[in-house]
């Protein structure tokens, strides 16, 4: 057993103790605050740097949210009209010409992807931070609603004073829209699906019948499916009776509006399934089998290809057919003119004879000099102009109220030097003084609309291929070289902020107009507006 007692520390030991912990006291504390010095201040450096970060990120957000702005404004001085990828390239190259553009807080880069789509960067920057936010973009072209909606080659909401050299000719309802290509088609008794080519399908849709051989003894088929120039059919309104032989270069019809179904048991009123019902519009009279009836509304019984209306509820007025079998062709009463007032012609055999329908003239010589045309006060013209300030004239020609083609269509201006690029299958709407520029001397094609009052003469070889709507008033002045194969449309006045009252449609100068329901209709499918731009949802990305 250890009994020795601890060692004392002398008094100078103690004291030097007592210096060695306050030492290491002192030594802990300052690390201790240096340590918490360095957290703030890194702290207080980080928070600056993030908010750098942040502010470039903005930045460059911001300017991504210019690009819409940007290229639609492009497109309307400066449309793009290109094919490839390099024609892209070029056209988005003048954005960076823009004098606005280095007010912008970030920098943007295009890169096109393809002929319509691209990608933009865009590179912010903030007190030496930077950073990159980027977007897919795709250009669409504008494509009107479907349905061959005009009855007659003119038609003007003001009277027609068509006392002049003006003709109009016109063929409703069916008409030649290809021909047959390779080998032609040589189908069995008996069949029912049929397939076969033709030199141009652009004309047809799924849901359309055709007729091969072109004319009035051909066989008629419903078009099932369009693929290139391939088109499958399906022989209606049941197998064919007979076989078909037919070579290449054979004409092939189009009968535009045909009953989709087989009615076996016809009421009054009947709902019947057509091809093409939004050609339709309510209150107009069609003939079915040779029986009239009124169009009282436009019905859908979800059947149609792409769930557009289908149907039409016809009230018959005088008698009807026990039956109505599928290919059945619905004739429009389409005419050379319409007006929701008078129409004036010369009473001369001559002056009547220059506007005809289908061969047959639209205007007749009555007691003595009176002449009564056809298309004269028509009803669905003079009991719509009273209502909305004739805003019904856009929805009846083109299905769309006149804010929804604004918003489509934009204005188109000229260059610098007054002149526009050439209209090919285009949609555009320009202002009337404006009219000249872009037609005069040139062959155009497409939908035109025109806003406002014209004011010219169109002199020279002016053709143009397709559908005129003036938004406003024609103003006497077509006595000049024009050729529309196709169709005019004048709204008149007032519109607000466009144009005046009504002013006398004249057609007393040399206008021609031929008219063909076929023609134009397969005309319209193919025309396109001016891009607008699309952000690619989920694309957006930084780095």
């Amino acid at each position: 057993m250890n009994t020795s007692r601890g060692r004392k520390f002398s008094g100078s030991e103690q004291g030097v103790a007592l210096v060695v912990t306050l030492l290491f006291t002192g030594i802990v504390l300052m690390i201790i605050v240096m340590t918490s010095a360095t957290l703030v201040t890194g702290a207080r450096s980080g928070g600056a740097e993030e908010r750098r970060a942040y502010l470039a990120l903005l930045a460059a957000e911001s300017g991504l949210n210019t690009v819409m702005v940007r290229v639609n404004r492009r497109l309307t001085t400066t449309p793009y009209t290109g094919s490839t990828q390099t024609d892209l390239q070029t056209w988005l190259g003048g954005l960076n010409g823009d004098p606005e553009a280095a007010l912008f807080p970030a920098t943007l880069t295009f890169t096109p992807n393809s002929a319509d789509t691209f990608t933009v960067e865009s590179r912010g920057s903030a007190a030496g931070a930077v950073k990159i936010a980027l977007q897919d973009f795709t250009l669409k072209p504008v494509y009107l609603s479907t349905g061959m909606r005009l009855r007659a080659a003119l038609t003007s909401l003001p009277r027609i004073n068509a006392n002049g050299n003006a003709t109009i000719t016109g063929q409703s309802n069916r008409g030649q829209i290809t021909t047959l290509a390779g080998t032609g088609v040589s189908a069995a008794l008996g069949s029912s699906a049929v397939t076969v080519t033709v030199t141009d399908a652009s004309g047809l849709t799924r849901g359309d019948y055709v007729q091969i051989p072109a004319g009035t003894a051909g066989q008629r088929f419903r078009v099932d499916g369009v693929s290139g120039t391939q088109l499958s059919l399906t022989s209606v309104p049941g197998p064919l009776a007979t076989a078909l032989v037919a070579t290449a270069a054979t004409g092939v019809d189009l009968i535009l509006n045909a009953a989709a179904q087989t009615t076996t048991s016809v009421t009054d009123p009947l709902t019947q399934r057509v091809s093409n019902a939004a050609d339709f519009m309510p209150g107009e009279v069609v003939t079915v089998g040779g029986f009239k009836a009124t169009v009282t509304a436009i019905s859908s019984s979800g059947g149609s290809p792409d769930g557009s209306p289908d149907g039409l509820v016809l009230d018959w007025q005088a008698g009807q057919p026990a039956t109505i079998t599928e290919g059945t062709e619905i004739t429009r009463d389409l005419s050379a003119m319409r007006s929701a007032n008078a129409i004036e012609v010369k009473d001369t055999t001559n002056a009547v004879g220059s506007f005809t329908m289908d061969g047959s003239n639209d205007c007749q010589i009555v007691d003595k000099k009176l002449v009564n045309c056809e298309g004269a006060a028509d009803p669905l013209l003079a009991n719509g102009s009273a209502l909305e300030a004739d805003k019904f004239f856009t929805q009846q020609l083109l299905g769309m109220t006149d804010a929804q083609l604004n918003e489509l269509v934009p204005l188109s201006y000229p260059d610098a030097s007054g002149n526009f690029p050439p209209m090919v299958n285009a949609i555009r709407r320009i202002r009337a003084q404006d009219f000249d520029a872009l037609l005069k001397n040139s062959t155009s094609s497409g939908l035109l609309i025109v806003d406002g009052d014209i004011n010219s003469n169109v002199n020279g070889n002016t053709t143009f291929d397709g559908f005129i709507y003036f938004r406003g008033n024609q103003g006497g002045k077509f006595n000049g070289n024009l050729t529309v194969n196709g169709a005019i449309a004048v709204r008149g006045g007032p519109i607000e902020g466009i144009t005046t009252d009504d002013v006398v449609t004249d057609i007393t100068g040399s206008l021609k107009i031929n008219f063909s329901a076929v023609k134009l209709r397969q005309l319209l499918m193919n025309t396109r507006g001016g891009l607008t731009l699309n952000d690619t949802q989920g694309t957006w990305r930084q780095r």
